[in-house]
């Protein structure tokens, strides 16, 4: 009898992990179906070099738990991964609804869904009797190229007009794009990691790409970049995912900058001050800091949205496109308004709050 209840109770528990595992992946049974819909609309097979997935799991929380597991769900169905630079996680925060979003550059044709809160209640074997798109209220198929989108206004105002994404729009439809015209793969982090495309991340990769040719890092070990965000805007998050430059780690202070001071630079060096970046060595606890511009006026005028008078939603995109022309030449917009040594009383007030750093630096 003892024996008996013993193999009962072995048996019970190899079951219940079995039934909770088959709970719990309910994310993997969204990515694998979101993935069987988008495939299918898309009409694309697994491995497909040519599309791009985006989607929020992982930062979107069910039923209490995350859902990194649609991510695997998705990324076995459709043979899309990270590693091959077509498989993103878009930042957003865990009380947002979970998505999926696919684009074929082939095409310009884009499918988004998000879940059927009923279908997030249902037991498993209730799940199971249902085709895949059963699982989704919201399936768009929409046009998502974004020349084609200008060409056909009319249809870009009803897919932002009508929220066919859900809302993100903007993001989605800047990121895709981006990636079609051959974003690399440290910006479409940038980018997913801000949780759109903008002309901001733009300018901060731009930076970045300008400090590795003037400021470069020189000794791995010892030195790192110094984000002195002054005054901040989108591009402190290029910094933080590309430089690893992040106020929690001491290596980024944002503050404002008064609309008045800015204005006086602006007018003293002729571009927009964009901030101070400083290449700092914590073994020598010495630098060399440079006080940088960014002209957004000649980007507007080379993109053709200076003045502007089309659809609402379309300069923004525009300029994401049109600034990757400056990858490989970013002196076209970013300039060095002042070059300086840094020791560490001079860091200490750069980064002090209530400090206006370009006074500081003499500058104003």
């Amino acid at each position: 009898m003892r024996r008996i209840s013993t193999l009962l109770l072995i048996a019970c528990c190899l079951i219940i992990p079995a039934y909770a595992f088959a709970d719990d992946d309910l994310a993997y049974d969204l990515g694998s179906r979101a993935a069987e819909v988008g495939m299918d609309l898309l009409k694309f097979e697994a491995g497909d070099g040519n599309v791009l997935a985006l989607t929020n799991a992982g930062h979107a929380v069910i039923k209490g738990k995350t859902t990194e597991r649609a991510l695997t769900g998705l990324s076995e169905k459709t043979g899309l991964s990270n590693g091959d630079n077509n498989l993103f996680q878009v930042n957003r925060p865990s009380w947002k609804p979970l998505w999926f979003y696919f684009y074929n550059k082939d095409s310009g044709m884009a499918a988004y869904m998000e879940p059927d809160p009923e279908f997030l209640s249902m037991s498993i074997d209730q799940r199971e009797s249902l085709p895949a798109d059963k699982a989704f209220s919201q399936v768009s198929l929409i046009v998502a190229d974004l020349d084609s989108m200008l060409a056909n206004p009319n249809d870009g105002n009803t897919t932002f007009n009508r929220k066919k994404f859900g809302g993100n729009e903007f993001s989605l439809i800047g990121i895709s794009n981006s990636w079609a015209a051959g974003a690399d793969y440290d910006f479409m982090n940038a980018a997913a990691f801000h949780d759109h495309l903008c002309p901001g991340i733009n300018s901060g990769y731009l930076i970045i790409k300008y400090v590795a040719k003037n400021l470069p890092i020189t000794n791995a070990a010892a030195e790192t970049y110094i984000d002195i965000g002054c005054p901040n805007w989108c591009k402190e998050d290029a910094f933080q995912m590309i430089w690893d430059s992040t106020p929690g780690k001491n290596s980024m202070f944002v503050m404002a900058l008064s609309p008045e001071d800015e204005k006086t630079l602006t007018a003293k060096y002729g571009t927009r001050p964009a901030g101070i970046i400083i290449r700092w060595n914590d073994g020598a606890k010495t630098g060399k800091g440079l006080a940088l511009g960014f002209d957004f006026d000649i980007v507007s005028k080379e993109t053709g949205v200076a003045e502007w008078t089309g659809p609402a939603w379309a300069p923004k995109l525009i300029q994401d496109i049109g600034m990757m022309e400056y990858t490989d030449r970013p002196e076209a917009v970013v300039t060095t308004l002042k070059e300086f040594d840094v020791d560490e009383p001079l860091l200490a007030k750069l980064k002090t709050a209530g400090n206006n750093p370009y006074k500081v630096l003499g500058m104003m």
